[in-house]
């Protein structure tokens, strides 16, 4: 398998037909860091991954080929997505009644872990805002470091990391309050 930064030295050298096997490669990785971000929101998720892949292609001679480009996609994906929910002022996401079910059928034919857990992480993570939903996303579900998260989504770590905090003090609380709060030990299970 050739490397990813060889690829995009192919692709940036030789012509745009070296970027199908980057975007074959990672296109379940962009799609499930997506579907994520928007709650399980399909169409909108294939919208952004599709906005995704264009924008990496556009910008591909800014890549840094000393980085992951796994995480290059990823930053770029999460600025297609606060794009995406800028150019629309309102957020829609999966109706809760039927989460589960809706959201293993849009799931089909996706390589995306555990549809189980994500539908009860989703559920969690709903009542956070769009920017607290990707930073909680990103370390605790893709475990990208602090440092790595900050050079994504242009803040400083410690910016990251008190915005993490309040992020998951907001859900520690909303967890409280909630009736039939899961137990500690199914909470490690959604994280």
């Amino acid at each position: 398998m050739i490397p990813d930064p060889e690829l995009v030295r192919r692709t940036l050298a030789e012509g745009a037909f070296h970027f199908g096997p980057l975007m074959q490669r990672h296109s379940d990785y962009v799609f499930g860091l997506n579907m994520r971000l928007t709650s399980g929101n399909r169409a909108l998720a294939q919208d952004i991954s599709q906005q995704t892949f264009l924008n990496a292609f556009t910008y591909l001679k800014s890549f840094d080929r000393t980085k992951a480009f796994k995480h290059w996609l990823a930053g770029i994906a999460v600025n297609c997505f606060k794009d995406a929910i800028k150019k629309e002022n309102a957020y829609v996401s999966a109706d809760t009644s039927n989460f589960s079910n809706s959201y293993k059928e849009s799931l089909k034919g996706f390589h995306t872990p555990e549809p189980e857990m994500d539908s009860a992480f989703l559920a969690l993570i709903k009542p956070l805002n769009m920017e607290e939903r990707a930073l909680v996303i990103l370390r605790f579900v893709y475990e990208f470091k602090i440092a790595e998260i900050g050079e994504l989504m242009a803040l400083n770590p410690g910016t990251v990391k008190s915005k993490l905090s309040r992020a998951t003090q907001k859900l520690g609380k909303l967890e409280q309050d909630a009736p039939n709060a899961p137990n500690a030990r199914d909470k490690k299970k959604i994280f």
